[in-house]
């Protein structure tokens, strides 16, 4: 298990992910958001999008996945920041990138900048999260 000690500045891991029409499927499913831009292509079609389009909490999943590569198990979510700048469609390959940009020691907080991209250098999402190292070893004994 990885301590805040272990993840200074610039630590970072990445994530590459290729979202699937099984992936947006079973996301709606999931999360309830049936929206038709994400699951009929008919609909989507006469969007701006031109085609569907993946949630883009999938790839706010996504992050969260590679925050947990990153520290390994022993860390919460304080906060997330999602700033969506493009969309993501069905096939698109994600690269998502956390890098620890801030330690507070006397919290146990890690401040992380977070960018997506797709296969094509596109942005599709950036912005910041918090983590927390638990003390599970303080918790247990509660």
């Amino acid at each position: 298990m990885r301590r805040i000690e272990d993840l200074g500045p610039g630590t970072r891991e990445v994530t590459v992910r290729t979202i699937t029409a099984d992936d947006v499927d079973r996301f709606a499913q999931i999360s309830g958001d049936l929206n038709p831009i994400h699951l009929d292509a008919e609909f989507a079609a006469t969007t701006p999008f031109g085609r569907r389009v993946s949630h883009g909490l999938l790839t706010g999943a996504i992050v969260s996945a590679t925050h947990t590569n990153l520290t390994g198990p022993g860390f919460v979510y304080l906060g997330q920041e999602l700033n969506f700048r493009a969309p993501v469609h069905i096939g698109d390959t994600l690269t998502t990138t956390v890098t620890v940009v801030e330690v507070k020691p006397a919290k146990r907080v890690l401040v992380l900048e977070t960018v997506v991209t797709k296969q094509d250098g596109t942005r599709v999402l950036d912005g910041r999260s918090a983590l927390k190292e638990m003390d599970f070893a303080r918790l247990s004994r509660t």
